[in-house]
């Protein structure tokens, strides 16, 4: 099956994510380091895209290294940060086990590959890469919220056009169309596939991987995560 992240994640991308708060991300990064400590030697932000969260983990003095597969995202956190980016695959990372004090991936970076099994052997590469007595953190979405608050549609203008979302819930997979309409051009049509985890499977996950459970928040203030919580992000500590 084709995978989808590989083109998706371009200037459409952020164009229709522009909304996404600066503030927000400073937020999660001081309640994150709140709970790990700020000196954990080198920091992995997995998937960090446009680098809103890796600026702020620097800001917050962290020697930290942003990842992401999309290069023109990565063009956009070079042009506006200092500090090492690498443009590759997380399945595949160019580092060595052990190599960070924390890897945190924020923003739902996880549950993009085909199956179930793909996505744990994702979730080990990533533990592996965690030093002992170091920090997992990911950030997911809660399917229970998803499920009640999911949208099946919506239109937002964007330049020359529009772009309209459709969403829809199939098994434990949120698929979301966009096809993207401009004036005097063929429209265009872009997929996003991102599979729900709920806590008891991605434990299970964890324990497997040496990971113990401290804390599950629910937003970005750092909040103990709730059933009615937008979102589930995990911090595990590495035996």
């Amino acid at each position: 099956m084709e995978e989808w992240f590989r083109s998706w994640f371009g200037s459409l991308y952020e164009e229709l994510y522009r909304h996404r708060d600066p503030l927000e991300a400073a937020r999660q990064v001081a309640s994150l380091l709140s709970l790990t400590g700020k000196h954990l030697g080198p920091v992995l932000d997995a998937g960090c895209g446009g680098g809103r969260h890796l600026g702020c983990l620097r800001e917050q003095g962290c020697q930290a290294f942003g990842l992401d597969l999309s290069s023109h995202l990565l063009a956009r956190a070079v042009e506006d940060l200092r500090g090492p980016v690498v443009c590759a695959d997380l399945r595949s990372p160019p580092f060595h086990p052990g190599a960070f004090g924390l890897v945190a991936s924020f923003f739902t970076g996880f549950g993009y590959l085909d199956t179930p099994e793909d996505d744990a052997r994702f979730f080990h590469q990533l533990a592996a890469l965690v030093k002992p007595g170091g920090w997992l953190f990911l950030d997911l979405p809660n399917p229970a919220r998803v499920r009640q608050d999911l949208v099946a549609r919506d239109e937002r203008a964007i330049e020359g056009g529009r772009a309209i979302q459709e969403r829809e819930i199939v098994g434990n997979l949120v698929i979301k169309t966009i096809r993207v309409e401009r004036v005097g051009q063929v429209p265009e049509q872009y997929f996003e596939r991102v599979r729900l985890w709920e806590i008891e499977d991605i434990d299970r996950l964890a324990t497997a991987c040496g990971l113990i459970s401290r804390a599950i928040l629910g937003d970005s203030e750092g909040s103990l995560a709730t059933p009615e919580s937008p979102r589930q992000a995990f911090l595990w500590r590495k035996e």
